[in-house]
């Protein structure tokens, strides 16, 4: 049983490995050209500002639901009020730092081979 398996190993290690067809290659939005590249980082940007500016109001309504039930001693209200501040809270770092997080996870697909 044991020589069965050895000689399995020994067999698929003789097997040549291919090549990755896209090795050096890296994306990149250059080719376009520099109209569209500006222009795709002006759209993103503005997306992204638009994006921390609606979650930054949530994050303020949710705060003000929060303090309003806190006076009033409603603590149903209290814990709604809490949750949504924590979410979007929570929400809004992701989307400030969506630039390191996006980059990170490209570092390490580059780092693992892919």
């Amino acid at each position: 049983m044991f020589s069965s398996i050895g000689n399995e190993i020994l067999i698929r290690s003789a097997v040549p490995l291919i090549d990755n067809p896209l090795e050096g290659v890296t994306p990149s939005i250059a080719v376009f050209g520099v109209k569209f590249t500006g222009a795709a980082q002006l759209i993103l940007g503005g997306l992204w500002a638009l994006a921390l500016l609606i979650l930054a109001g949530f994050f303020i309504w949710n705060l003000m639901k929060w303090g309003i039930a806190r006076n009033r001693g409603h603590s149903d209200d209290i814990e709604e009020g809490a949750s949504g501040a924590k979410k979007t809270g929570i929400a809004f770092g992701a989307a400030a730092g969506a630039s390191v997080i996006l980059g990170g996870i490209l570092a390490l697909a580059s780092a693992a081979g892919a």
